[in-house]
C-alpha cells in the first residue's frame, strides 16, 4: 500500500490552483425572462459560483438590467488549444453554476453553464412566477 504525505488542498489553495490551470478568459451573458421567454426580468440577482475543495465560492454577483440582461461577466477558462486537439477537446470547457433570484419568482439554483476561452456564452434563464394565495 502506498501512502501519500500530501494533505487535501484547502478551498483557497484549490481556487488558486484552478486559476493557474485556467489562464484563458471567457465571457458569460445571462438573459433572464418569464412567460416562456416573452418578458424580461429586470433587477434579478445573479450569482456565478464554482466548488473549490468541496466549498462553493461565488466568483461574480450582479443584477440584470431593464432588458433582463447581465453581460460582460469574465471568467477563467481553459486555454484555446484544449478545444483544438482531439485528445483534450472533451475537456475544453470550464463548468460553473449560475443562481438567479428575484422576489416575485421561484429561484433558480446552481444552473450549470460551460465557459470557453475567448467565447461569449449566452445562458437563457426562464423564471416561473411565485403563486401567492
Amino acid at each position: 500500500m502506498v501512502q501519500s504525505n500530501s494533505s487535501p488542498l484547502t478551498p483557497d489553495e484549490a481556487q488558486q490552483q484552478f486559476r493557474l490551470a485556467h489562464p484563458g478568459r471567457g465571457t458569460l451573458r445571462i438573459q433572464v425572462s418569464t412567460a416562456g421567454g416573452a418578458f424580461p426580468v429586470p433587477q434579478a440577482s445573479v450569482a456565478v459560483s464554482r466548488a473549490f475543495g468541496g466549498v462553493s465560492r461565488t466568483l461574480y454577483r450582479g443584477v440584470t438590467d431593464i432588458s433582463g440582461i447581465l453581460e460582460g461577466i469574465s471568467l477563467p477558462a481553459l486555454p484555446d488549444a484544449y478545444s483544438q486537439s482531439a485528445a483534450t477537446a472533451a475537456q475544453s470547457g470550464t463548468d460553473y453554476q449560475v443562481s438567479v433570484y428575484h422576489p416575485d419568482f421561484v429561484p433558480v439554483n446552481a444552473r450549470p453553464v460551460t465557459i470557453y476561452s475567448d467565447i461569449e456564452t449566452i445562458l437563457p434563464v426562464v423564471l416561473e412566477p411565485i403563486t401567492r394565495i
